[in-house]
């Protein structure tokens, strides 16, 4: 018999209530104890029922034939009748409790067992997606391979413009004023025949420039250089300025001025009767302030 087929019996075992047992039973001898407890136990293992036949119940008891008939009335006694039968009272009643224990017990065996299944076929299933997951993801980065193999299976990088945003959007030129010039005109390199205008002589007559002179340098670094520019007079505007702030231009004057006023001090000098040594002799200039 099966472990699962003896858990589901209920006459595997018998509860034995001492205190019961002895008050019923303190009138018997030893051998009709011994009697007794045999009987209980078949009838516990045979749904409550014993045979009514004098020599089997002799058998059961394993008494001989003299002992027995002194003591199967007493030993008879504990029992009743019943649809050709002997039964028990207190073997029927314990009987139901145990049968009511054993299915409470399998209803319970069976739930859990529902329980850990449903849990078990969760776990296959969740463990089945994921695999399955990773099988799409393995086909994904081959598919990736298949289609660039120098790749080996890295992610695709991100795209990359083609243009600038300089070759996108064109910057027109401008010239010094702000205002948008024709784009041929930046190709134009410095003039060799530039001349000064208004605007320049003004500026280099403020700063006290020499006019000539720094146009001169003006071109020669414009052409030193393979400058080019989209408004040649703005440019020279600006070297202008600059040039002050460089010191280009400190105090510039032309060679016609500088000698002229050398000799009015030098006349001066004669008519106060100073002599030359009070000019300055770096740059001619009298000391005298």
């Amino acid at each position: 018999m099966t472990r699962t087929a003896k858990n589901k019996r209920a006459d595997i075992w018998m509860p034995l209530y001492i205190a019961d047992y002895l008050a019923d039973t303190t009138h018997l001898s030893t051998e009709e104890h011994g009697a007794y407890l045999l009987l209980l136990m078949h009838a516990w293992t045979n749904d409550g029922c014993l045979p009514t036949d004098d020599d089997r119940l002799r058998r059961i008891t394993r008494m001989d034939a003299k002992a027995w008939k002194l003591s199967c009335k007493e030993l008879k006694s504990f029992f009743f009748e019943q649809d050709g039968q002997l039964r028990h009272q207190r073997i029927d009643s314990e009987l139901i409790k145990a049968r009511g224990n054993v299915e409470q017990r399998s209803a319970a065996g069976k739930a859990s067992a529902a329980k850990r299944k449903a849990e078990r076929d969760a776990k296959r299933l969740a463990e089945q997606n994921k695999h399955e997951n990773s099988n799409e993801n393995a086909t994904t980065v081959a598919t990736d391979v298949q289609r660039d193999p120098e790749r080996n299976g890295k992610p695709s990088p991100p795209p990359t413009p083609t243009t600038s945003l300089r070759s996108v959007v064109e910057r027109e030129p401008r010239t010094h004023s702000g205002q948008r010039t024709a784009p041929d005109a930046c190709q134009t390199t410095a003039p060799a025949d530039m001349t000064p205008s208004p605007s320049h002589r003004a500026i280099a007559a403020n700063l006290h420039l020499d006019l000539q002179n720094e146009l001169g340098m003006f071109l020669a670094n414009a052409r030193s250089k393979a400058k080019l520019s989209a408004d040649w007079n703005a440019e020279f505007e600006m070297w202008l300025r600059r040039s002050r702030n460089f010191g280009n231009g400190r105090d510039q004057q032309p060679a016609q001025a500088k000698q002229s006023r050398q000799d009015a001090i030098a006349s001066a000098c004669d008519t106060l009767g100073v002599g030359s040594q009070y000019l300055n002799p770096q740059g001619g200039q009298h000391a005298l302030r």
